[in-house]
């Protein structure tokens, strides 16, 4: 136990002092206090959870009390911070969605450029991974039970498979991507929808990238350059997208820096750094971000964000609700208490096992 304890202590050291996300601040912990009593794939659900506890612990500056604390199992309870509780008790039935956190969720796209969907069934099943196929997007694949590490598999070091969020997914669905589309990617980093966009199009479309990060957009390019992009079809703009240079294209996707308070249940770590002030932030910016994007000449804009918030959503788009036209009818609604409800969509962990998303379909013709 006392291993356990100090591994958990510098694991929160590492969040709250130095504010890292988590996958970074469990390495760092592992490094310095890795417990012999526990396999590293368990120590890391077993991180996950007690961060996801967080605001359940007692208010004290020592970390190890704090961890004894949540290890007697006294308080074991996922907690969100009141102003939290406040904000989403009238949208979300946050019994239901805190205890879908408790499980993370994987999934994994079959890139096609690379392999096909018979060839990735097949080594799952050598490597006893338990998984079921998608029934709406034939080639993503939910993880069930897997023994190993996702990411320590060949699948997925040779790019044959990605490992992305359903959610995430539907985002690019939702523009309908076809053969010679010229896409603009408004806050591309860092590829992964972009690269499902050049896969359901065969490598056949084009993508203008941009970000205002440039190592972002970096990465970018050596992830699509490994995923069997044409790298001849992709563009790579640096520009902050709050005052864009682009003004042509068939589609516009605005994939909006946001709260990520839809993928609290991957990295707890979101819930405890979020606070009103950052939510508000995130909001001034899409707002600025998404008057730019309907400037530009385009049939449409897909607007989404990885958050549970009203305020990085439905408000956002309400101003253009007679843009709006529904991207999916299979998928819950937006907050129907405002305008825009009723014509976006929303997805969450406890009704569709993915992350919270916030999607959205703006027909630029109509201006």
């Amino acid at each position: 136990m006392e291993g356990i304890v100090k591994f958990l202590s510098s694991l929160l050291y590492y969040v709250e002092e130095r504010g890292y996300p988590f996958a970074v601040a469990f390495k760092r912990a592992y490094r310095d206090n890795k417990p012999r009593e526990v396999n590293s794939n368990l120590l890391y659900e077993y991180s996950r959870r007690f961060l996801l506890s967080y605001f359940s612990l007692p208010s004290v500056k020592k970390r190890s009390i704090r961890v004894k604390y949540w290890i007697e199992g006294k308080h074991d309870n996922i907690t969100f911070p009141e102003w939290m509780e406040e904000s989403l008790k009238n949208f979300v039935n946050l019994s239901l969605l805190k205890e879908s956190l408790k499980s993370k969720v994987v999934w994994i796209r079959v890139n096609l450029l690379k392999t096909d969907i018979d060839k990735v069934i097949k080594a799952l099943e050598n490597y006893k991974i338990e998984f079921s196929l998608d029934k709406d997007l034939y080639y993503m694949i939910k993880i069930e039970k897997s023994k190993v590490r996702l990411s320590a598999l060949d699948l997925v070091k040779e790019y044959k498979v990605i490992i992305q969020d359903k959610a995430s997914s539907l985002v690019i669905e939702a523009l309908k991507p076809e053969y010679k589309d010229k896409l603009i990617d408004l806050s591309s980093a860092p590829g992964v929808k972009a690269s499902l966009y050049m896969m359901l199009t065969e490598n056949k479309s084009e993508i203008f990238l941009t970000d205002i990060d440039f190592s972002r957009l970096l990465r970018e390019l050596r992830l699509l350059k490994k995923s069997g992009v044409d790298m001849d079809k992709i563009h790579i703009i640096h520009q902050d997208s709050s005052r864009n240079s682009l003004t042509k294209g068939d589609k516009v996707l605005l994939d909006a820096p946001c709260s990520s308070s839809g993928m609290i249940s991957n990295d707890p770590t979101i819930l405890i750094k979020l606070n009103r002030e950052k939510i508000i932030r995130f909001s001034n910016l899409q707002k600025r971000l998404i008057n730019e994007a309907i400037n530009i000449k385009a049939k449409e804009l897909v607007y989404a964000v990885c958050s549970f918030f009203p305020e990085e959503g439905e408000t956002i788009v309400d101003k253009y609700y007679d843009l709006l036209e529904r991207p999916f009818n299979n998928y819950s609604s937006g907050y129907t208490s405002f305008k825009s409800g009723i014509l976006t969509n929303r997805t969450f962990p406890h009704i569709d096992s993915t992350e919270g998303f916030f999607i959205s379909k703006l027909n630029l013709e109509k201006l």
